[in-house]
């Protein structure tokens, strides 16, 4: 009931808003400072985030990569949430939108998003988004490989 809840929460948000989301330079992602992950989850409240990933139509037809994501606002809060696939459940599937509740420290303005690939399948992301209760949705445009190394791979429009 408190997923439909969140998710009717957004919906209702995301179709009567008519600002168009910030944040939408489709700069090249950037890879990650190894210190982001530093104290991520140490948190003294809790929030509910919605991300969206699109994975690309020239992605494999499915993928078995571990995929991971962390995000973060201007004052340096981050939300890190390790396998977002679950093994063999077909999540990332060429040319679909998939849906993940993320709970997590509360966040100012997310302006940050990185995401890690571990896997030899080469899954490729399109649009990441991520909405929170008192912004507006903002999108990660990737539409390129993440490196399998380990390393995050994102976008930092914080500065």
């Amino acid at each position: 009931m408190k997923a439909l809840t969140l998710i009717f929460t957004f919906s209702i948000i995301v179709v009567f808003s008519q600002v168009t989301p910030t944040m939408v330079t489709r700069d090249k992602p950037q890879i990650n400072q190894p210190s982001m992950l530093n104290d991520i989850n140490s948190q003294s409240s809790s929030c509910n985030y919605l991300v969206t990933i699109k994975t690309s139509c020239d992605s494999p037809l499915n993928t078995t990569d571990q995929i991971d994501i962390v995000f973060g606002d201007a004052d340096g809060s981050e939300v890190f949430s390790p396998r977002l696939d679950e093994p063999d459940s077909g999540a990332f599937e060429q040319c679909t939108t998939v849906s993940f509740e993320i709970e997590g420290k509360c966040l100012n303005k997310i302006c940050k998003l990185y995401l890690y690939r571990r896997g030899s399948d080469g899954w490729l992301p399109e649009l990441v988004t991520a909405y929170d209760y008192l912004a507006l949705p903002v999108p990660f445009y990737y539409n390129t490989d993440i490196p399998d190394d380990g390393v995050g791979y994102g976008f930092d429009y914080c500065a």
